[in-house]
């Protein structure tokens, strides 16, 4: 007897192959995925494609990120695999809406435009499309066997309805003991967050208050030598950390060792689609949340990734009941008209929002950090820090619509306009934005195959 493993195919990424036990797998949402499969040749692959055509059509070191020029390169691929053209068949799902914004949104239409492109390069190249679900507002799965070459399009949460039984929600008292229970972020990485914030650290006295912490320690250097920050540089100890890496690259480090500890508290099902996805979620919005904060000039942009890196702390707590109320969760997502948050209040009687705030408060978290922790789904209810907010905002809905398969999340669309006039962006900005997600960095580890962050 035979058995499948799970293959994940990642935002800009292409995977093709003879025959095997491997299935292909692309979550997708405004993303789009082309799976295609020569059963006379037994081969075939996955394409997960991020934007209809590089911005105003110049070159482009990436262009399998793009319908336009990804998908003849990948046809390409395949024949010298010994596919014809003739005899592949193709599946096309994603392409979702960003939302109902606005008339100059639906013209935007990103996904509908990259579905667009496909289907007349497949019809050009003689290729059928036996199956194309694209378009709507939901995340999804496209899968391809690489042993049979059968596809399967389904909604995400299906993927979490494993429980049928009746849901009772906790109370604030369980919630608050929950808090009480969970292991928090190291009081030393708060501290030198704090210390950092304030501008009164040196690398020395940041170097020296990390070292008395021998596990976070031995987290951070481990994190130093990932592909998330140096990669390629060997850092064998702290100083060698501060030497290489500089005062913020090392705070930026030591608090993103802390946040991965917390977040591996999270339970085998809940927010997460991919064992330590919340994480990743996590270190994917503080590189996108930087990035805005970059281009936009309104607030610092180490500010903006230690704030995209903490906005859900909240969910660690709910994650600890709704391992057993996702498939209620997910399933209202999928079939009523209502808002993520909504859903989280309607099924457990809070949001992670809230709890996170709660949180933010005992961890003493600053004034900043907070209102992004309440407010970061409700940008226009912030009375403070209305920028960083603003900007977290805009990186959550980002991640959720070009980066899925961390995390299920719906973020509401109403505040898409409003924030980008506030930021001084337009739509045209934001597929600016959208081209350059850090897609190394945030999708290699949880693509990895040593098992820390592989598919459940």
């Amino acid at each position: 007897m035979s058995y499948s493993t799970t293959e994940p195919v990642a935002a800009g990424q292409f995977k093709a192959m003879k025959k095997s036990n491997l299935v292909f797998q692309a979550y997708l949402r405004t993303c789009l995925g082309v799976a295609l499969y020569d059963r006379v040749n037994n081969a075939g692959g996955m394409i997960h494609i991020l934007l209809p055509a590089p911005p105003g059509k110049s070159a482009t070191d990436t262009p399998e990120k793009y319908a336009s020029t990804g998908i003849p390169m990948r046809i390409k691929a395949l024949t010298d695999l010994g596919c014809s053209p003739g005899n592949l068949k193709a599946c096309i799902a994603g392409g979702a809406l960003v939302g109902p914004i606005s008339q100059q949104d639906m013209g935007l239409d990103i996904g509908g435009r990259s579905a667009d492109i496909a289907r007349s390069i497949l019809k050009t190249q003689g290729i059928e499309i036996l199956t194309s679900e694209t378009g709507g507002f939901f995340t999804c799965t496209l899968e391809l066997d690489m042993n049979t070459g059968n596809t399967q399009i389904k909604p995400a949460w299906e993927q979490t309805l494993t429980h049928d039984g009746v849901f009772n929600p906790p109370d604030m008292e369980k919630i608050i003991q929950t808090i009480d229970t969970l292991k928090p972020i190291p009081q030393m990485a708060l501290k030198i967050l704090r210390m950092f914030q304030q501008g009164t650290a040196n690398l020395s006295d940041i170097t020296q208050e990390l070292s008395q912490d021998q596990v976070l320690s031995a987290q951070t250097l481990k994190l130093c030598n990932s592909a998330l920050f140096a990669g390629t540089i060997k850092i064998d100890t702290l100083k060698d950390a501060v030497v290489l890496l500089g005062k913020d690259m090392l705070v930026k480090t030591v608090i993103t060792a802390a946040v991965k500890t917390y977040y591996t508290q999270t339970g085998p099902s809940g927010y997460s689609l991919c064992k330590g996805g919340l994480f990743f979620h996590a270190v994917g919005m503080g590189a996108m949340a930087e990035k805005l904060a970059q281009k936009t000039q309104k607030t610092d942009p180490q500010k903006a990734y230690t704030a995209g890196l903490l906005h859900d702390i909240g969910k660690v707590v709910l994650d600890q009941f709704i391992s057993d109320a996702a498939p209620l969760m997910f399933r209202t997502l999928g079939k009523e008209n209502q808002s993520f948050i909504d859903s989280e209040k309607k099924i457990l009687g809070i949001t992670h929002c809230q709890a996170g705030a709660i949180l933010a408060d005992k961890w003493q978290l600053s004034d900043a950090l907070c209102q992004v922790i309440r407010y970061h789904h409700t940008p226009e209810k912030a009375n403070e820090n209305q920028d960083l907010v603003a900007i977290v905002y805009l990186a959550d809905l980002i991640m959720e619509k070009f980066l899925a398969g961390y995390d299920l999340e719906q973020i509401q669309t109403h505040s898409l306009v409003p924030v980008l006039k506030q930021l001084d962006l337009n739509m045209m900005d934001l597929s600016e934005i959208i081209d350059g997600l850090p897609l190394e960095a945030i999708t290699q580890n949880p693509m990895s195959k040593d098992g820390t962050a592989n598919d459940r």
